[in-house]
């Protein structure tokens, strides 16, 4: 193999990367498409962990090979390596019976994990692993595994431990408010069931991560030179199996277990690849031209050591995508004036730090992990983004998206929480003044009553009492207290401020005394 450590592949980052960005919108108003997106995610997620299970299965098996070619050198470290191979599979098949616990729960007997119904509920996977402490249980059982796997690694490989305990650590997270939640809360509580199992599909590949890391760091312990393998197998090594149209896709293509004494002849297509020097590896390079799956093939074609030439084909098959970001506003659909408008973009597989945004009618300023606050200018005038990339050490554009730029709505002005009817003089003089406040708005946007009005008919003639202020003047509250049943009180010309700045004329109050 002569490969000691196998760090998180970019693909994985980026569905890692994915996850945390569509969790984080959970907390605002979205819809379904959030939902969906966490289904894609989970898809990919298990798509990973299938690749991981048979690379891990490779590695067990030249374990085996080893251990019978030389028992005395190998056999110790594959029956160490057989007990992270039966800790990994139990963890992983634990995880997966909760996630099937927690989708029976909600879609009935029949629920399937593949195929989830309930995704938006919020119930089910607290009263599983909250209230019924499953979450804790989990908790404890990653530690467990955890310590088991770094008692495998040796002390000096710094990195490797440390990426241990970055992938399966299960601390509490930062104090919130003066409260500490603990690492469940912080898993299982307030996202719908979609984003739980989503959750808990990448702490199966995290475990499956974490087995390839340590069964790796295992198999570097043998002296490869020592054992003459009755397998050798094609390999082929890119950095990353997801790659942007019109950028360059490349790959190491290699014979495991080959003795590097011995040079290899690599073909793709009856063409030769270059070697690399030093890797006894060949070197494949292709310029993408369309999006979709792509696959190449070829041989190896390699002397064993009776001087014979054996053919060893592969093939292999990465994905090509468009250019492609998002955009979304994290609390509306539009843009307001005077306010700030937080958005978040990202373009899948390249690094926030990479991605340059610009705004026309407005302005937008960079926060962190890829959030933005957008603040337009014109009313009623469209606000651009456009998203460029720094790909291969030059800007490109990904895309645009237009945006309306809308007036924050006027408040409702309210007594006693009713803006007409009826109500009773006792009521009505309870009071202390008037409020004004937008209903169901998504923002903090605050507006303060200035002045306002207070008028009735006495004698045949309109009495108005005007006040400075959300609160009824002395005078308001004598001419309150005139009112007789089936009397009409008006409260008219209210003026309010808003955090934005502007003046509103609200429309006016009309009470019958009953």
């Amino acid at each position: 193999m002569g490969t000691k450590y196998c760090p998180e592949a970019p693909r994985q980052r980026m569905i890692s990367l994915m996850y945390l960005v569509l969790t984080a919108m959970l907390a605002l108003n979205v819809d379904k498409t959030v939902l969906d997106a966490f289904v894609m995610v989970n898809h990919n997620f298990m798509q990973t962990i299938q690749s991981s299970i048979a690379k891990n299965q490779r590695v067990y098996d030249e374990f085996s090979n080893a251990a019978k070619e030389n028992p005395k050198k190998a056999g110790e470290l594959n029956r160490s390596v057989l007990k992270v191979k039966t800790n990994s599979d139990s963890l992983y098949q634990y995880i997966h019976s909760l996630k099937e616990m927690i989708v029976k729960a909600a879609d009935g007997p029949e629920g399937n994990v593949d195929n989830i119904i309930s995704q938006d509920d919020l119930n089910y996977s607290v009263e599983l692993m909250i209230n019924k402490k499953h979450g804790l249980a989990l908790k404890n059982a990653i530690e467990k595994y955890r310590k088991s796997l770094i008692a495998l690694v040796d002390t000096s490989n710094t990195e490797l431990l440390a990426s241990i305990n970055k992938s399966l650590d299960t601390s509490n997270p930062p104090p919130k408010q003066g409260q500490t939640p603990s690492w469940e809360s912080s898993k299982f509580e307030g996202y719908p069931l979609i984003a739980v199992i989503t959750l808990m599909s990448k702490i199966q590949s995290d475990v499956r991560n974490a087995e390839s890391d340590v069964i790796n760091h295992l198999y570097a312990q043998i002296d490869a030179a020592s054992f003459k393998f009755n397998k050798l197998q094609a390999q082929v090594v890119s950095s990353s199996d997801y790659v942007l149209q019109g950028n360059t896709y490349e790959a190491k293509v290699f014979l495991s277990a080959v003795d590097t004494t011995v040079t290899s002849a690599i073909t793709v297509g009856g063409t030769t690849l270059p070697m690399i020097p030093g890797e006894n590896a060949g070197l494949y390079k292709v310029v993408t031209s369309k999006d979709g799956k792509a696959e190449f093939r070829g041989q190896i074609n390699y002397k064993n050591p009776y001087g014979v030439i054996v053919n060893y084909p592969f093939k292999h098959e990465y994905e090509v995508a468009k250019p492609s970001m998002s955009v979304s506003a994290t609390k509306m659909n539009v843009f307001y004036s005077g306010l700030d408008n937080p958005v978040s973009i990202s373009v899948p597989g390249i690094s926030a730090n990479n991605i340059k945004v610009s705004i026309t009618n407005g302005s937008i300023q960079a926060g962190p992990d890829g959030n933005y606050i957008v603040r337009p200018e014109k009313i009623g005038e469209k606000a651009i983004i456009t998203v460029k990339a720094e790909i291969d050490g030059s800007l490109k554009e990904i895309g645009s998206m237009p945006f309306r730029v809308k007036k924050v709505p006027d408040p409702i002005a309210s007594v006693a929480n009713k803006t007409d009817g009826v109500i009773s003089r006792n009521e009505l003089e309870a009071q202390q003044g008037v409020l004004a406040k937008i209903p169901e708005f998504d923002f903090e946007m605050n507006f303060t009553v200035t002045s306002f009005v207070v008028s009735t008919s006495r004698a045949g003639f309109i009495v108005d009492k005007p006040t400075k202020g959300n609160r009824f003047s002395p005078e308001q509250r004598d001419l309150m207290k005139g009112l007789s049943p089936g009397s009409r009180l008006y409260i008219e010309s209210i003026i309010v401020k808003g955090d934005d700045g502007t003046t509103r004329n609200l429309p006016p109050i009309s009470f019958k005394i009953n």
